[in-house]
């Protein structure tokens, strides 16, 4: 019977998380991040406020919950894409880079904007961040035969989601795919090894 019940519990806990996880998204796609509180995660969950401060204490640790959720996402869809790709040379890049032939959505926009902003006052949050880009560079030079040139091309992808996300700038289809394949070629290029000049 203790043995049934915890089981019981445990799967009552993965799905107040789960719950909990959509609902913070939906309070900061409908509020914004002034809107993010215990109170209307848990209203919007249909789960008790203890249940919410059970597991997130503060703001902060909901909008870090939040962001480690998309991280999570976003790294599955990438595993997806590399698992699909079947390759084995720079895999994850080359995984990033499927993943990004999509420019982001009006929704993906707005919900980026809104956590940069939290992020300015979290350092959990500027921490995930500073992990999950580490992690990623390690994996970019890890798995390529030519590690410069696949960090040139990794800088490449991440400046185009940066000016897409933030929306400094939005290219037309056909110029985007250009660039995409651009930055595939970057994989393939074989930087000079002279030391450029310091002045």
């Amino acid at each position: 019977m203790d043995i049934y019940l915890a089981e019981v519990m445990g799967r009552k806990k993965v799905i107040d998380r789960e719950k909990t996880m959509q609902a913070i998204e939906t309070v900061v796609r409908q509020h914004g991040l002034a809107g993010l509180t215990i109170d209307a995660v848990a209203k919007e969950a249909g789960i008790s406020k203890s249940s919410v401060l059970y597991d997130f204490s503060s703001k902060n640790a909901l909008l870090a919950a939040f962001l480690r959720s998309r991280m999570e996402t976003k790294r599955a869809a990438i595993a997806d894409a590399c698992a699909q790709g079947g390759w084995s040379e720079d895999a994850w890049l080359k995984g990033l880079l499927d993943h990004i032939q999509t420019a982001p959505s009006e929704e993906d926009m707005a919900i980026a904007m809104i956590v940069a902003a939290g992020t300015g006052s979290s350092d959990e949050c500027r921490k995930i961040f500073t992990e999950t880009v580490s992690e990623d560079m390690a994996k970019v030079a890890g798995q390529s035969a030519r590690p410069r040139a696949a960090m040139l091309a990794y800088l490449a992808a991440y400046g185009l989601m940066s000016m897409e996300y933030f929306g400094f700038h939005s290219f037309p289809p056909a110029q985007r795919n250009q660039i995409l394949q651009d930055i595939g070629w970057l994989m393939t290029a074989s930087p000079s090894d002279t030391t450029p000049p310091t002045s």
